[in-house]
């Protein structure tokens, strides 16, 4: 069959494929971006898990270590004041055999500020006002706690006792780089487990998805048969009657383009739909569409012209951008009163097509809703005309295929007003633009 469809040829590469392909077509990336999602939500949310109680852990250990330095130094520093105390006179602080990085200075000190003994101590290990201070000592953080020790006839002397906090800065340095490294490590087991996991789970998704692409695929070749035994009987026809027989041929090109590119999209996800857009008189195609629903639907469809030569020009499939008009008419038929208002108009680099119906209506949240396949606002009455709510979500992922836009909204006075969206296309030469573009 090598007939033309209107504005271009048909695909045929799209309608044999090889089982080769069909093999291709299980490592979808539909698949793929779902398998990764799932991996990495594994991994978001079992490191939010090592943050939260990683966090708490460190806090909490961080915290207990300050306070038993702390209550260590306030210890040493109370009984060496009660010794003074229990004596009656100020003697020195023992000397402490532990190293120094971990162990516990005491002195004693008079008033006058000097130490009791002849003992050779840090300078850092002196008096404060507050009883708990902290300093910092040749970039190594060191605690001391003051506390007097009274002796008789209210003279008093001072006790400090002080030591580094090298060990517990060391500790917890030791436990960042553990949770750090651990959690990261973490992470990436439970993404790779999460991307196993996922695979698996996606199995029987996987098969059943090839199964209905295959058959699409199949069902495409069978098509071919059928559409070609239509056209050389319409050829036959079109000796009697050229003028009819032309118009059927027409159809019969424009159901062929319409079925390779359904076809297409039956067995590829949105993203991998191919669509080569080319300028399209959008009023042409319009046109098109409200003559074939007239006849098949009763719609009634006044048609606006642009008021400059070429605001109806974008870029698009014209076989598809015809099937999204069709699919919005037929959407008119059902439930928007068989009466609409078509419109085109150009700005700000793109060319939208209106569609504004005074049926019933539809609320914000089913406007909103529309696109899903299958969704029905009133079920009852789709049934009756025999819709299954597939219209127009097909109609958006094709607009979407063409890099445009396509939504819904409330029509002044009553009704539902449909938007499609699509890239400008160049002007006509002459019309005194200037370009292709505004």
């Amino acid at each position: 069959m090598t007939a033309a469809v209107r504005g271009g040829s048909i695909d045929r590469r799209s309608l044999e494929r090889g089982p080769g392909d069909r093999a291709s077509r299980g490592r979808s990336p539909v698949f793929r971006s779902l398998r990764l999602r799932m991996a990495l939500s594994h991994g978001v949310v079992l490191a939010a898990i090592v943050v939260i109680l990683g966090g708490l852990g460190y806090f909490l250990l961080a915290r207990n270590l300050d306070r038993q330095v702390t209550a260590d130094l306030v210890q040493a520093a109370s009984e060496q004041a009660d010794r003074v105390q229990e004596l009656g006179r100020a003697i020195p602080a023992p000397d402490s055999d532990a190293p120094s990085a971990t162990s516990t200075l005491v002195a004693v000190f008079e008033p006058s500020g000097a130490i009791v003994g002849e003992r050779d101590i840090p300078a850092w290990l002196r008096p404060h006002e507050v009883r708990v201070a902290e300093a910092t000592v040749s970039e190594e953080r060191v605690r001391l706690v003051t506390q007097r020790a009274h002796l008789p006839g209210g003279a008093w002397v001072s006790v400090v006792a002080g030591r580094s906090l090298e060990p517990e800065d060391e500790l917890l340095d030791r436990v960042r780089w553990l949770l750090l490294g651990g959690g990261v490590l973490a992470v990436a087991l439970s993404m790779l487990a999460g991307w196993f996991l996922a695979g698996r789970a996606l199995r029987p998704v996987r098969r059943a998805y090839e199964a209905q692409a295959n058959f699409a695929a199949d069902a495409s070749h069978e098509f071919r048969t059928p559409l070609a035994f239509v056209r050389s009987g319409v050829e036959v026809m079109s000796e009697q009657d050229p003028e009819l027989g032309e118009e059927v041929l027409s159809e019969v090109d424009y159901l062929t383009g319409l079925t390779d590119r359904l076809l297409t999209l039956a067995r590829a996800d949105n993203a991998s739909l191919a669509l080569t857009p080319v300028p399209v008189h959008l009023l042409a195609i319009s046109e098109r569409s409200i003559q074939r629903n007239e006849l098949v639907n009763g719609v009634t469809v006044r048609l606006a012209v642009p008021g400059v030569d070429g605001d109806d020009m974008a870029l698009g499939d014209p076989v598809v951008v015809e099937a999204v008009v069709d699919a919005i008419l037929e959407n008119v038929a059902r439930h928007g009163g068989g009466a609409a208002d078509l419109s085109v108009s150009r700005r700000d680099g793109a060319v939208r097509l209106v569609v504004a119906d005074h049926g019933q209506g539809m609320a914000g949240p089913d406007r909103a809703m529309a696109f899903e396949r299958f969704y029905r606002a009133d079920p009852s009455r789709a049934r009756e005309a025999g819709g299954s709510g597939l219209g127009l979500a097909v109609a958006r992922e094709l607009v979407v295929a063409q890099r445009g836009k396509m939504w819904l909204e409330e029509t002044p006075g009553g009704g539902v007003t449909a938007v499609v969206e699509l890239p400008a296309g160049p002007r006509p030469a002459g019309n005194g633009s200037g370009g292709p573009e505004e």
